[in-house]
């Protein structure tokens, strides 16, 4: 079984296997004769576990400093170490540029508020003119409508007129036909009468004379049937109507062309909208630029008393907003920063005190912060840095210099303990020698805190009980032992 000797070193290891080989043969010489060993009682008492390390002394507080403006340096007498005191101006700007980007975003401003003024008036205008056109084309439609109106009536009237003139003028030329026929036949039946004196003769040539009457009588009513053309009072009428219609056709065509052209020049809400919030957006320019002027008179201000840990710009230079120019770090309010393994970290926990020395001074400290990101170091192990503040820290104190850090980390009262010489383990766990009734035993238990000099057991020993202190392995349980006196 493998067997680990725990707070033991490796001279002590070399004696113990001289030591080991002697009683060998000791056993041999004496076989049956009790061995001796140094041993103790397993007792009560305080114990207190020190996690040590060793760190770095840091400013409580730090902070990068990062420009406010975009904007070239005009002072800035910076160097790593130099000492600087709360509220103090570390950086001034050069305020040329600014200035002129203040001039021109106030002249972009208010060219914009004119621009926004003269387009709205120009729309206002338009929609004017546009409010007008699209009246005069409802006037002009109801006047053309009037014109046709009248126009269409007087061609109709004209219309109705020829037509009943050409009726009348149709029926007598028909009636007119039948009666030529009717007196041509009749003509024709008188002149073969031979008696020219009879009282049929007379009556036929009366007939006949009687409807020549009636035929001249017809032939006079049509050539006195009325002109079916325009008179020349109805022709003026017409020619008036007509171009009173092609003046308002034009006029009408011209108003709707200015309705649409007007149209297209009104502003809409969005189109409004839009001019508001660029007039917006140069407003801003100009308070952002006010705002970064200030900041450049204003400067750079320390917020604490501090030493200058790193320096990142130089006078002269043009830097931009957010560029960082220096680094500080509390100078009244220190803390050491060491990395614990994991096997120590566990142990350790915020407000727990601590022992520091820095270049042979001692001081005491608590533990603030436990960070919860480990980190690699030189040997590729993962190491989780703790910050102990240092309580009352003085001038003497150098930032970055090294500190070696005792942290209190468990502080127990009343708890059964045994040496840390009598503290074994192996794969199966922690356990020690015993005598009992004279006899070598191995007794496993659970282990609490470990100081320096002692192992805390919660259970698995008892008060009192007999614990071998000097070395011994597995091959002598069982054998007889006394305690060495």
């Amino acid at each position: 079984m493998k067997q680990v000797l725990k707070g033991k070193k490796l001279g002590t290891m070399i004696a113990v296997i001289m030591l080991l080989a002697a009683s060998t043969v000791i056993y041999v010489g004496f076989l049956g004769k009790p061995q001796s060993h140094t041993t103790t009682a397993a007792y009560y008492g305080s114990a207190s576990e020190t996690v040590s390390a060793t760190g770095t002394v840091r400013g409580a507080d730090e902070k990068t400093y990062y420009a406010a403006v975009t904007a070239p340096i005009a002072l800035m007498d910076l160097e790593i170490g130099d000492s600087v005191a709360e509220g103090m101006q570390v950086v001034t700007y050069d305020l040329s540029d600014l200035s002129r980007a203040y001039d021109q975003a106030v002249l972009a401003a208010e060219a914009g508020e004119s621009g926004t003024n003269a387009q709205i008036t120009q729309s206002n205008e338009h929609a004017s003119k546009y409010a007008k056109a699209t009246a005069d084309e409802q006037i002009y439609q109801y006047l053309y409508a009037l014109s046709r109106m009248d126009a269409d009536k007087l061609s109709q009237d004209q219309y109705s007129e020829a037509y009943q003139i050409k009726c009348a003028y149709d029926s007598l030329t028909k009636n007119i036909a039948v009666k030529s026929k009717q007196v041509a036949e009749k003509t024709s039946e008188l002149a073969r009468m031979d008696d020219k004196t009879s009282e049929a003769y007379q009556k036929l040539a009366r007939e006949i004379a009687d409807m020549n009457v009636d035929i001249a009588n017809m032939q006079k009513d049509q050539a006195n049937l009325p002109n079916p053309d325009m008179t020349p009072d109805e022709n003026a009428h017409y020619t008036y109507d007509a171009n009173l219609m092609e003046d308002i056709t034009r006029n009408w065509t011209q108003a709707t062309t200015d309705a649409n052209t007007s149209e297209n020049q009104i502003m809409n809400e969005y189109q409004k909208e839009q001019l508001k919030k660029n007039n917006d957006l140069a407003r801003l320019n100009v308070q952002a630029v006010e705002e970064d002027i200030a900041k450049a008179e204003e400067g750079v201000r320390t917020e604490f008393n501090g030493i200058i840990t790193n320096v990142l710009a130089e006078e002269g230079a043009v830097v931009t907003k957010g560029m960082p120019l220096f680094s500080i770090e509390d100078a009244e309010n220190m803390r050491v920063d060491v990395e614990l393994s994991k096997y120590d970290v566990g142990k350790v926990a915020a407000g727990q005190p601590a022992d520091i020395e820095i270049a042979g001074r001692s001081y005491t400290g608590t533990v603030s912060e436990l960070k919860r990101l480990a980190v690699s170091d030189a040997s590729d192990k993962a190491k989780v840095t703790v910050e102990v503040l240092i309580n009352e820290p003085d001038e003497s104190i150098l930032l970055g210099i090294e500190a070696d850090v005792d942290i209190h980390a468990n502080e127990k009262e009343n708890v059964l303990l045994i040496p840390l010489e009598a503290y074994y383990t192996d794969d199966d766990g922690d356990y020690c020698y015993v005598i009992d009734n004279g006899v070598i035993g191995k007794k496993y238990f659970t282990v609490g805190i470990e100081t320096d000099a002692a192992v805390e057991i919660q259970d698995g020993l008892k008060e009192g009980e007999i614990v071998i202190t000097d070395a011994i392995t597995d091959d002598q349980v069982g054998k007889k032992a006394v305690s060495a006196k």
